[in-house]
């Protein structure tokens, strides 16, 4: 047992230490990418030596869940609260759409208001209709990045095809501003050279947000979906379908942004006081009518834009060497909306200030020190229009009525292991990576090999035996489906008739949520107006802004 002296003293140093000086807060987002397609998830098919460092030497979150498409878990992540509360728990955002995130205060604004300089760099999918709708009206101080869904990796081009005809304009802005300058440069590394470059000139004194929201690993322009460098592609040929050897490509390159974010917080001298959380958006669209990526959610169940683990259950770590109990996988339940209040908790915000209509819950001691979660259920959804829905409640998950596409409930797994030579892992590659040089540098007892390949076994899912009793379920049509999914991660046993005590609960719980419902806003697309050739051939507002201060980054 701890003294109680040694508790009174040692609380005492972290509060002075965390308000004397706060901590930078690096958020990277990942775009569509697959559960599978990570190293320290079990998979031995694409090396992302950068990433499983910092995931080993953190916390990995192994039930982190986000919604099952952009626009929400942005909405989410941004605003802490459950998008059904916002009516944008529908569909996401297109081209030349008029809607946008209600007015409120965000994540950056409230990092604003403790001294921090706040940036987005990448993908806002938030809404561009009026200025007022963009990232630095909305907490970011800058924003070099682009609006819509996605863009082309090299030029930056967004075609997008409206009752049969294609739209085509620029989609890459640095404050506002076209940046047709940037034309040419991979996307991945073009984002990654810009934090590079933010962190390499901050100001010590000024703690630093960003938030790096890539274009990777999401798909681009139909006829050129997956982009990548030659010679990247070329390291993949054990991989013998030429789109999932691309994707490949792309995730490697993901990595390597990571190891050189990590490499210049550590020449800054400023990682000791840095928290870098890694997540992505959705799981990945394996098979897809649009926007198919090849990635994979394997073992899991289902894509993105179901409600099946393989498209919310999100791939997540967070890393610090402020984190006294790290090294170890979390099975704590943990939202997107979680994110704000943690963070600001972790930044020394009062989190009694914040919106008191927050569905986040702060988590940030939890994880400093390992402590059990306030958590204990989540609403994964309620979408009114095809009444689905889901929650997680302890161990269990409840999912009613099928998604958008009710194809996709079905998926499971791999499309193309039949074309991957067997690989080993590299552990090595880990070590010597530069994430992994930096980590294993400023780590007090740093990990051993063995230490790494236990933290793996215990990221790694497993579905059930074969030779498990098994109930299929299918929610089409309204059928509920209840799993275990401690025992369960695959969603292969339906357990609703064992347990209806439970399903009457859990479906008690979703008519209580139901209840702060705002109905979806309905999509408004609005292609006469916001048609690039309209602004010389780009994306970007078309609607007047609304008074006051909202005059055009063009203006000024």
């Amino acid at each position: 047992m701890v003294p109680a002296s040694f508790s009174l003293v040692f609380g005492a140093f972290w509060f002075s230490v965390s308000s004397a000086e706060q901590p930078n807060i690096i958020f990277i987002v990942a775009d569509d990418l697959g559960w599978n397609d990570v190293g320290f998830h079990g998979s031995n098919q694409i090396p992302t030596p950068n990433i499983d460092a910092l995931a080993y030497n953190g916390i990995i979150l192994n039930s982190h869940y986000v919604h099952s498409s952009s626009t929400p878990t942005r909405t989410a992540l941004l605003t802490g609260k459950y998008p059904m509360k916002l009516g944008l728990q529908g569909s996401s955002f297109l081209p030349a759409d008029k809607r946008s995130l209600p007015d409120g205060k965000l994540m950056p604004d409230y990092f604003k208001d403790l001294g921090y300089d706040t940036y987005l760099l990448g993908k806002w999918h938030l809404g561009h209709s009026k200025w007022n709708d963009t990232p630095q009206f909305k907490g970011f101080d800058h924003h070099f990045g682009f609006y819509n869904s996605f863009t082309s990796y090299y030029d930056y081009l967004t075609t997008w095809k409206f009752n049969g005809k294609d739209y085509t304009g620029f989609d890459l802005r640095k404050d506002g501003k076209s940046a047709l300058e940037e034309s040419g440069k991979y996307a991945t590394d073009l984002f990654t050279d810009y934090t590079v470059k933010l962190i390499t000139l901050q100001d010590p004194s000024k703690p630093l947000f960003i938030m790096l929201a890539h274009l990777a690993v999401h798909a681009g322009n139909n006829g050129k979906p997956l982009e990548a460098p030659q010679e990247t592609i070329n390291k993949f040929g054990h991989i013998v379908d030429s789109n999932r050897r691309t994707y490949a490509a792309m995730v490697s390159k993901l990595d390597d942004s990571v190891g050189a974010i990590v490499e210049a917080l550590d020449s800054k001298n400023i990682l000791q006081n840095t928290v870098i959380a890694f997540i992505s958006d959705n799981g990945a669209p394996t098979v897809a009518p649009t926007f198919r990526n090849w990635g994979s959610n394997a073992p899991l169940r289902g894509v993105k834009h179901t409600l099946f683990e393989g498209g919310i259950r999100s791939i997540g770590f967070v890393y610090s060497p402020l984190l006294v109990q790290s090294a170890r996988v979390s099975t704590d339940l943990i939202h997107v909306t979680d994110w704000l209040p943690t963070m600001f908790s972790a930044a020394g915000g009062d989190i009694g200030i914040l919106d008191q209509d927050l569905d986040g819950i702060d988590q940030w001691s939890s994880l400093v020190y390992d402590l059990p979660s306030p958590r204990n259920d989540i609403l994964l959804n309620i979408d009114e229009k095809t009444r689905n829905a889901a929650l997680r409640f302890y161990n269990w998950k409840l999912i009613i009525g099928g998604s958008q596409n009710e194809t996709l409930s079905d998926y499971y797994g791999d499309i193309v292991a039949e074309n991957i030579e067997e690989q080993t892992y590299n552990l090595n590659g880990v070590l010597e990576s530069p994430a992994g040089r930096v980590a294993n540098k400023i780590n007090y007892s740093p990990l051993s090999p063995d230490e790494y390949e236990l933290i793996r076994s215990k990221a790694t899912i497993s579905c059930l035996d074969g030779k498990a009793k098994k109930n299929p379920c299918d929610p089409v049509g309204g059928s509920y489906c209840l799993y275990d999914i401690p025992s369960d991660p695959c969603e292969e046993n339906d357990l609703a008739k064992f347990f209806p005590s439970v399903v009457r609960q859990m479906k008690r719980a979703l008519v209580n949520y139901r209840s702060s419902l705002i109905s979806q806003l309905d999509e408004d697309v609005d292609i006469e107006n916001a048609d690039p050739k309209n602004f010389g051939y780009t994306w970007g507002p078309w609607v007047d802004c609304i008074k006051p201060d909202c005059s055009s980054p063009l203006e000024k």
